[in-house]
């Protein structure tokens, strides 16, 4: 009996102190949004960012208040970007310079 209190008590102390320790964070994200803005300023020219910007204002504030990308992270940007696209009834083109402008422009955690 006493054997199975001191097991008991062992397992108590081991969950509690993990569960108390620092967990460790992870860099995997910011990395990956680090690779994906060099990979998206690779694949459009400025024009093409300028004209995503062009898009994005025009066809963002016809409905809603104009967010800057900064407002938000990349993360959250890519959560809001396709229903926001197909809303605004934007073109796969389209949708592609916004989201590479926003992108490269928005918070990066």
């Amino acid at each position: 009996m006493k054997k199975t209190f001191v097991l008991i008590g062992m397992c108590l102390s081991t969950i509690i102190f993990t569960q108390c320790a620092k967990k460790a964070t992870s860099t995997k994200t910011s990395a990956t949004t680090v690779d994906e803005v060099a990979e998206l300023t690779k694949k459009y020219s400025p024009s093409q960012m300028t004209e995503g910007k062009a898009v994005f204002v025009g066809s963002c504030q016809k409905c809603h208040q104009l967010y800057q990308p900064a407002k938000f992270t990349i993360k959250k940007w890519k959560k809001i970007l396709p229903d926001m696209s197909h809303k605004a009834e934007l073109n796969a083109n389209q949708a592609g310079l916004v989201r590479a402008w926003v992108i490269t422009n928005a918070k990066q955690s």
